[in-house]
């Protein structure tokens, strides 16, 4: 294959702007220019792809993702977890963090340990930037759909074990700072460079006020699984959108979060404030039918993803593509906008912004070839045409 591609035309989406009929030069996986084409021809022997009538964003990062095609982050092992990365291309991601659920300390630890073997792994698919342990010390009162036999108060010696065996993987813990040892363990974990992500928590305002003093900076999927929004007993959810010392996960699926509270969520928190995920569960791209979530059964029953009570959301089959074309038809926002939720700040989140998450020379060339529809064309990795759909123009 080519060491150089060009992508000529389409609408090329910039940290600061959009350029209509612009032109990505890569060569040995990086970009080389992105702007105008005016002038700029593509280099002998390079691979053109027609962009025209396309939107070209940043490769998208997802930082809360359980599985997709059928495979879980937590029960289909190595091989799983690069079946993932090859079946995420078809959706525009190009890196994403492996994301555990509750679960005993040996399963965890296997997790972590499945996940470095498989980042090891040499790959064409989405890269595995990470790991984000969403629990096991989470409130049982809003596990959702997290295993009870899995969450437990916050056990230091556990933590760090997990923390050790990750080698500096793991990028985001989330965690309920109402339990006891909670604030404790913020502090931990931002002094070790992890991110602690409020969330699964009964914590009200003052709580969660304490839990940003002590260095928590996110929240894990606002709204869902959290004390809420009520004028005399604020909540969680509450300090998440008031407060500018956390960013909030937000899924975009109309699903989790009505459209509605979508669009509060933008006005009061800005692009700066949150980011976008799907919590994506084995079911993603896969149709209806009964798949896996750590040790549960879940039932996918087009956009809602359950547990078998029918009722209990657990996960979503939403896809990062998809969450980005939500994201602007429930809040108005850009396209600039969205590919800093999707990609920028994941990136930044990930430790990897100097070379991921934006369009610009000297950067990655990981790009997600949309089209209007928010369908995905053609998916780049380092250059190189990983996905393209039927039809799409070569």
């Amino acid at each position: 294959m080519a060491d150089r591609l060009a992508i000529i035309g389409g609408l090329v989406v910039l940290p600061d702007r959009e350029i209509r009929n612009g032109v990505i030069l890569c060569e040995e996986g990086r970009i080389v220019y992105a702007g105008p084409g005016d002038g700029i021809s593509a280099e002998s022997g390079s691979t053109i792809i027609d962009g025209a009538g396309m939107i070209v964003m940043p490769g998208f990062i997802d930082t809360h993702f359980h599985g997709s095609g059928g495979d879980d982050v937590m029960a289909n092992g190595v091989e799983g977890l690069r079946r993932i990365s090859s079946s995420v291309l078809r959706f525009g991601t190009t890196g994403f963090l492996a994301t555990t659920i509750a679960a005993r300390h040996d399963e965890l630890m296997r997790a972590i340990n499945e996940t470095l073997a498989a980042q090891a792994a040499a790959a064409t698919g989405a890269e595995i930037l990470g790991i984000h342990l969403e629990g096991p010390f989470i409130n049982i009162a809003f596990k959702g759909a997290q295993p009870e036999w899995g969450i437990r108060d916050p056990d230091f010696d556990e933590c760090r074990q997990l923390l050790e065996a990750a080698k500096g993987q793991v990028k985001i813990m989330t965690l309920a700072p109402e339990l006891p040892g909670g604030m404790e363990m913020i502090r931990m974990l931002a002094a070790t460079g992890v991110a602690p992500s409020l969330g699964h928590s009964t914590a009200d305002y003052d709580t969660a006020l304490a839990a940003i003093e002590a260095g928590a900076t996110r929240a894990t999927h606002l709204y869902n699984a959290m004390s809420g929004v009520h004028h005399r007993k604020p909540g969680l959810a509450a300090a998440c959108l008031n407060e500018p010392g956390i960013q909030a996960e937000l899924i975009c699926d109309g699903v989790h979060v009505h459209p509605r509270m979508a669009a509060l969520a933008w006005r009061a928190k800005g692009r700066e404030g949150l980011t976008l995920v799907t919590d994506a569960t084995a079911a993603q791209g896969h149709g209806d039918g009964i798949y896996t979530l750590g040790d549960f059964r879940i039932e996918v029953r087009g956009a809602l993803c359950t547990l078998m009570d029918g009722q209990t959301i657990a996960g979503s089959v939403l896809t990062m593509n998809r969450a980005v074309g939500n994201a602007i038809a429930f809040t108005g926002m850009s396209l600039i906008d969205a590919a800093e939720m999707a990609s920028a700040a994941p990136a930044k989140l990930c430790g990897v912004a100097d070379r991921k998450g934006r369009i610009a020379p000297g950067m990655d060339a990981d790009l997600a070839l949309l089209n209007a529809d928010f369908s995905v064309a053609a998916t780049i990795i380092a250059g190189r045409l990983v996905y393209r759909s039927a039809g799409a123009a070569a």
